[in-house]
């Protein structure tokens, strides 16, 4: 087996991509290339774990919370992020996109974002405005997609010759400037939401499950446990959330060898942990995993 088909099984191992995706995402240096981009695919990826990672529960409410993407977090997907693009691959397309692209009924959206084309019956291509960026939402478990443009259904999504809103204009305002390693980290938190180790030492689960089935449980029924706060400005930022994933899997993500976001470092700062790249800090502060090494039994 080639050098790069190696890489290709090894990012497919940690992603969860088939392998045209993994395929269209791994570096020309010979990297897994999660976090090789170009500058505006970085800034949106930072915008969208902005929209993410805030929800109501958690104190103040952040600004992006209004945005209502949060609630993506509950749906099972696989991130394959590409240089000049970010792939979201789901079973529900067609629930997903609505949750993203603004539309003249209001509703849930990330800022500046608009339909370029409509392929097949699954594929939602996407440009974003004030960063140049294309997302694409698909329902090909591939990652890839053809076919002829078609009218997206059922919803009046803006389009791209749709210039920027006043409200679009007032949110993206209200996102606090932030250093380019700082960008990096928050981009990383968005690609990685299904990321797991292939050894088994971690794993994100969407940020709503535990992949790995260790002991412990942390739904007590209440809303406040998907409450997520993820907000700072410049080099410093704090994430803070209830339930899953663990900390130390969070901080894992971004850190560990191979898949790590490059020149990442974890730290145990005792009551929390954190990651360090150049000048930037991200706090992470959720639940530490059990010490024990024992799965859940089954009921």
């Amino acid at each position: 087996m080639s050098m790069k088909e190696s890489t290709i099984r090894l990012r497919m191992d940690f992603t969860g991509e088939r392998e045209e995706g993994a395929r269209a995402g791994v570096a020309r240096d010979g990297s897994l290339g999660v976090d090789t981009c170009q500058d505006g695919q970085r800034f949106l990826r930072a915008l969208l774990a902005l929209g993410l990672f805030n929800r109501w529960g958690l104190g103040d409410i952040r600004p992006p919370a209004q945005w209502g993407i949060h609630t993506l977090v509950a749906y099972d997907i696989t991130v394959s992020p590409r240089h000049n693009r970010l792939v979201l691959v789901t079973d529900v397309p067609h629930n997903v996109a609505p949750y993203l692209l603004p539309s003249c009924d209001g509703g849930s959206a990330l800022p500046g974002l608009r339909l370029k084309e409509f392929c097949g019956r699954h594929t939602y291509v996407t440009h974003h405005l004030p960063t140049g960026a294309e997302l694409v939402v698909t329902g090909n478990h591939s990652g890839t997609w053809s076919g002829n443009r078609r009218p997206s259904p059922h919803w009046d999504f803006y389009e791209a010759d749709k210039s920027l809103t006043a409200t679009e204009r007032a949110q993206l305002k209200q996102v606090p400037a932030m250093s380019l390693d700082a960008a990096r980290l928050l981009a990383g938190l968005a690609t990685r939401i299904a990321s797991r180790d292939p050894r088994g030492r971690w794993a994100i689960g969407n940020w709503f499950s535990d992949p790995l089935d260790r002991p412990g449980w942390h739904n007590d029924g209440s809303t406040k446990r998907y409450g997520k706060q993820l907000w700072g400005a410049g080099d410093c930022w704090t994430l803070r959330w209830n339930g899953f994933p663990y900390t130390r899997d969070v901080a894992a993500s971004l850190t560990a060898p191979l898949i790590g976001v490059p020149g990442a470092s974890a730290h145990d700062a005792g009551d929390h942990l954190y990651v360090r790249l150049g000048r930037a800090t991200l706090s992470l502060q959720g639940l530490r995993a059990p010490r024990c090494g024992a799965r859940k039994r089954s009921a």
